[in-house]
């Protein structure tokens, strides 16, 4: 009797163990995403989950039944659950349909620390790619080249995916963000001004992409594309997600193969006479480069991850200079080749809570390589060559807490330690170099519906030791402290303010402190400083957003010890070096305004303007003098018949004055016109950049002895050929990217 009873009970629990999976739509057919399925045991709720963006949806675990409800439509049980089913849902027809509401999802949102673009369904019609996204932010520029990324007013820009820093070329992280559909994307967070728990190198600003979070399964994406100026290049790159239980895996893989020509002619006064100069550069490259990065969740609070990553390049680069002073003519040419790579090596862990109780823990560890042979034949000259090696190793630990309450009162804190050493050489000459870093960093935050505020405070401690033979410099050591604050008001939905302050450092770049001298040409010499000072930025901003659309931003930037590239004369030699020049205040006001014209017509207007006021000591003698600069661009996104799309964008900038430095205006026009296909996952684009070739760098020096006038022109007309394809469920549990400890060492290699 005991082992029939037994028998019927096992029978009964295995009845109720149900694999369900199905497609949810209307009666027309059509699915329904973000249906919500309601799995039911006897009559407790076991499981709520919802569609995909295709209407499906799956479960594996005991059920007896399940409910299914849509806005709009009756909801539908079902008793019978299998595999494969479909769930056609009918219109409620009682649902008042009088009275429709409709809100206009923003496209700008700002936060006490940041603006924030939400990926919503008016953002998918402006851009289709995480490049294009960041395009539309305030003050933000993407190069005509899709080689690098600007803000306004910013003398770097540090990229960021889930709150990770990305350290690649500026031409990988383009192709990288190229190669994320919009779709992937939750939001973008732009940080002008970042907060105490950001280490940043001098007036930095900070973009961060937000992806959206994935279940299971495998995505990806391929792009290719090839331009054709003097040179070709040619880029393809690859992205990849898996996603199964508990593990994710993410890998990017890209290979880039170009060269790249610019042509200078320079004219310089000398006493007596003038030195004329024609240049010609050409710099070749391949660049392989892959990353892997790995997440496991040890539990539904803590995840385990690593992210193994290495860049590499092979580098070719030739300099040709004819140079004619007076009656005398000689011909250089120099030959560079040189190899390069990255290696970096990250584990992480991070513990999250319902309650609001967040901490993250990483090792990272990087290594830098690059050798290079410098052969330079002058005319008549001995023959000129060096060897040259860089190695940097770096090591950090960092951690990072925080916890918010449920009165919207929020507590950060972390700390930092990092090791770095660097050595180098030239041919006998040799220059270590020794760094160790030591931060702590505490803010506090507080935001309601009208007001918020944020208080925080950094400090680093900082040793520093070059040793170059006999020569020690520098040997010093300091302690900074770095406040920040920020307060935001909303009187109304329609308008928002925000006000920040906030003090950074720069230090130098590892480059810039090496004592080596190089020759390019008999009359042109170029120097490392290793008495390179560091550089304090004081900031304020002031943002102002209209219906979160229209925006407006006006910051002021005081640097006291401001790095820049000076130049000396030795007689009728030219060195070029880089130096603590004085003070820069730079006033900026950017104005963001996109504008629909039509339905099938798209435009986002930009304008910035503003002021660079230096004061110093230059070698030539004192400079105290300012200039007003401005640029203004726009771009159009035209939907065609066909599902064509036309895009067509212009660019002007005026003079402006850096220093000495006196730059001519520039201007740029580009099109392109593009068709998806495959259900909208594979997309072709053709364009055109600076149509009427108007891009170029005129710069001109008149200041103490120095007097010279240099025109620079590149390959800025390029015809470009782009296909991407995206492939796989749109559904992946992606891996969290990590904001690693080592960022702020890396980009101060300067490679």
């Amino acid at each position: 009797m005991k082992t029939i009873f037994l028998s019927l009970l096992l029978l009964c629990s295995l009845s109720t163990f149900a694999q369900v999976s199905g497609k949810v739509t209307d009666e027309k057919g059509q699915p329904l995403p973000g249906a919500v399925i309601k799995i039911y045991h006897t009559v407790k709720p076991v499981k709520v989950t919802i569609t995909d963006n295709e209407g499906h949806f799956d479960y594996n675990g005991t059920a007896d039944y399940l409910i299914t409800t849509y806005t709009g439509f009756l909801p539908d049980t079902v008793k019978t659950l299998k595999p494969g089913m479909l769930i056609r849902l009918r219109p409620d027809t009682k649902t008042l349909k009088e009275v429709s509401i409709v809100s206009r999802q923003p496209i700008i949102r700002q936060e006490t620390d940041r603006t924030v673009i939400s990926v919503n369904a008016q953002v998918k019609k402006l851009a289709d790619n995480g490049l294009e996204i960041l395009n539309l932010a305030p003050g933000i520029t993407v190069s005509d080249n899709e080689d690098a990324i600007l803000m306004s007013g910013k003398s770097e820009v540090q990229i960021m995916i889930n709150d990770k820093v990305v350290k690649m070329t500026p031409r990988d992280l383009a192709k990288m963000l190229k190669a994320m559909p919009s779709g992937s994307i939750k939001q973008v967070e732009f940080l002008s001004n970042p907060p105490a728990k950001y280490e940043v190198n001098g007036n930095t600003g900070i973009i961060n992409i937000k992806t959206n979070g994935v279940v299971k399964g495998l995505t990806g994406n391929v792009d290719y594309s090839t331009s054709q100026g003097t040179n070709n290049w040619t880029d393809l790159s690859g992205l990849l997600n898996y996603g199964a239980g508990k593990l994710a895996i993410s890998g990017y893989g890209a290979w880039h193969r170009g060269g790249y020509l610019t042509q200078n002619t320079k004219v310089r006064q000398l006493n007596p006479g003038t030195l004329d100069q024609q240049t010609s550069s050409l710099d070749k490259w391949s660049d392989p480069v892959f990353r892997i990065a790995a997440d496991y969740a040890i539990s539904h609070n803590s995840t385990f991850g690593g992210i193994v990553e290495r860049e590499a390049s092979t580098n070719t680069g030739s300099y040709d200079t004819y140079s004619q002073q007076g009656a005398n003519s000689y011909q250089t040419s120099s030959r560079n080749p040189n190899v390069r790579h990255w290696n970096t090596y990250n584990l992480n862990y991070r513990y999250s809570d319902t309650l609001g109780t967040d901490m993250s823990i990483d090792l990272d560890r990087a290594d830098f390589y690059k050798n290079g042979n410098i052969t330079l034949l002058t005319t008549g000259q001995p023959r000129l060559n060096y060897q040259t090696a860089t190695g940097i190793r770096i090591s950090t630990l960092k951690t990072d807490y925080s916890h918010a309450w449920k009165n919207k009162l929020k507590l950060e804190a972390g700390l930092k330690i990092a090791g770095v050493q660097t050595d180098n050489t030239q041919d006998a000459n040799v220059f270590h170099y020794h760094e160790n870093i030591r931060a702590v960093y505490t803010s506090l935050s507080r935001s309601n519906a009208h007001w918020g505020w944020q208080l925080g405070l950094r400090a680093e401690q900082t040793e520093a030791k070059g040793e170059a033979g006999s020569l020690v410099k520098p040997d010093t050591s300091y302690l900074n402290l770095l406040p920040s604050a920020y307060l935001t008001y909303t009187p109304t939905g329609k308008h928002h303010f925000r006000l920040s302050l906030s003090r950074r450092i720069r230090r130098p770049d590892y480059s810039d402190l090496q004592p080596f001298t190089y020759v390019l040409d008999p009359l042109n010499q170029q120097t490392g400083n290793p008495g390179l000072r560091v550089q304090r930025n004081d900031q304020a901003e002031l943002t102002y957003t209209f219906d979160d659309r229209i925006t407006l931003v006006s910051s002021y930037n005081h640097s006291t010890d401001y790095f820049s590239t000076v130049y000396r004369q030795s007689g009728d030699i030219l060195v070029e070096s880089p130096a603590n020049t004085g003070t820069m205040n730079t006033l900026n006001f950017d104005l963001n305004y996109p504008l629909k014209i039509a339905k099938w017509w798209n435009m986002l207007n930009k304008a910035n303007i503003g002021n660079d006021h230096f004061s110093g000591e230059l070698f030539q003698g004192r400079l105290d003098q300012g200039k007003w600069r401005y640029q203004f661009s726009t771009s159009q996104r035209i939907t065609l018949p066909g599902k064509y799309q036309l895009q067509l964008s212009g660019r002007y900038t005026s003079a402006s004055q850096n220093l000495i430095y006196s730059q001519q205006s520039t201007a740029n026009a580009s099109a392109s016109i593009g068709r998806k296909f495959f259900n909208d996952q594979a997309s072709l684009r053709i364009g055109i950049s600076d149509i009427f070739k108007t891009q170029r760098n005129y710069t001109s020096v008149n200041f103490g002895s120095l007097q010279y006038t240099d025109l620079g022109t590149f390959e800025s007309r390029r015809v470009s050929l782009n296909f991407s394809w995206r492939f796989g469920n749109n559904k992946v549990r992606q891996t969290r990217e990590r904001n690693r400890g080592d960022e702020d060492e890396k980009g101060r290699s300067g490679s």
